[in-house]
């Protein structure tokens, strides 16, 4: 064990033991290694289970990243949609025709940030209904509002163009990548005594091993905005076609154009620096005060994080269940900040070896 994961483990067991959150698994990454550690519970009710290695996350939001943007990323390469191909030229239901792919990636769409009136949908059908009669909040292209709608279309897009979005991500990202424990639903693989534990929800009991996020559930844990699972491992490997130009151990996964992509900021003198589904060094995010001048980062509301240093040329997977047993523990976000600053300096001075 390297210097730095050992003093970030550390730090780690002394958030655990604080209350930020009950267990966490994390990976330090560079171009051609990962080194992961964790510590704490997967598990506090019913019953206390601990962390291990392969402990499988709810990776939440971060699903727009690992995966409906390596997709979409992955079809502008192909040809096969530009980013300013209007959306209502492949949904063709779609009410609004001057918001791009563009825009969806970038949450400048104009669609509202959040509509709790989801709720009252049952099926993916409904829910494309639901989304095509919102009313746009601003004008497309001229704020950075962040939106699950947004993606959830992309992730229609996709099916619509490529096929089911859990199986087209599982044989074009997973397999190729030999993240041999990611997946959508691992409920229904046989995974769930490997899941971290979520909220206890009323309706749901404790959450384990099936979708966390509300829109996700509706849309049978297969979204474009969550619903992904995966171990820091795993995760690992995933940064590390970033860090190697879209390549790893032979397969090519992105072109390095689509990665080269993701080092420009989309939405510059707007209210947030987003580039394509991520952020783009945002100062202003939870990512800390170290973070390079060309980084991508993206979190999950369960606890899940991944930052990604064109610059040093490395990444950090941090994967908590923050949310379990209740939502209400904010801890994470000083907990990231911690993690990340520590891990950077550390990255500095030469400790990742």
């Amino acid at each position: 064990m390297s210097t730095a994961l050992n003093n970030l483990t550390n730090t780690l067991s002394s958030a655990i033991s604080a209350g930020a959150v009950p267990g966490a698994a994390l990976a330090l990454v560079t171009p051609g290694h990962i080194e992961t550690g964790y510590a704490g519970m997967r598990q506090l009710i019913p019953e206390v289970k601990p962390v291990e290695a392969d402990t499988i996350y709810d990776m939440a939001s971060c699903t727009k990243v690992v995966s409906t943007t390596t997709l979409i990323l992955q079809m502008l390469g192909d040809g096969i949609i530009q980013l300013n191909t209007p959306v209502s030229s492949i949904l063709t239901d779609f009410p609004h025709p001057e918001i791009t792919i563009q825009h969806l990636l970038t949450h400048t769409s104009g669609l509202p940030s959040d509509d709790k009136n989801y709720r009252t949908c049952h099926n993916k059908q409904e829910m494309r209904q639901f989304i095509n009669h919102l009313d746009l909040v601003y004008k497309p292209g001229t704020e950075v509002m962040y939106s699950d709608f947004g993606f959830i279309l992309l992730g229609f897009i996709i099916e619509d163009k490529l096929g089911p979005l859990d199986q087209v991500a599982e044989k074009r990202i997973f397999q190729p990548l030999a993240m041999k424990d990611t997946c959508y639903c691992p409920d229904q693989h046989g995974l769930t005594d490997r899941c971290a534990a979520t909220e206890q929800k009323e309706g749901r009991g404790v959450i384990v091993g099936s979708c966390h996020d509300g829109k996700g559930w509706i849309l049978n844990g297969v979204s474009g905005n969550a619903g992904l699972f995966s171990t820091a491992n795993d995760i690992g490997r995933f940064a590390c076609i970033m860090l190697n130009e879209g390549e790893l151990d032979g397969h090519r996964v992105l072109k390095k154009e689509s990665v080269d992509l993701l080092k420009h900021c989309y939405t510059e003198g707007l209210n947030l620096r987003r580039t394509l589904g991520w952020f783009s060094n945002d100062p202003n995010q939870t990512d800390g005060s170290h973070i390079s001048s060309c980084c991508i980062y993206h979190t999950g509301f369960t606890g899940t994080s991944i930052y990604i240093d064109f610059v040093r040329s490395c990444a950090i997977v941090l994967l908590t269940n923050r949310v379990h047993p209740s939502r209400n523990n904010n801890a994470i976000m000083d907990l990231r900040r911690t993690i990340h600053d520590e891990a950077l300096i550390a990255f500095d001075q030469g400790q990742w070896q």
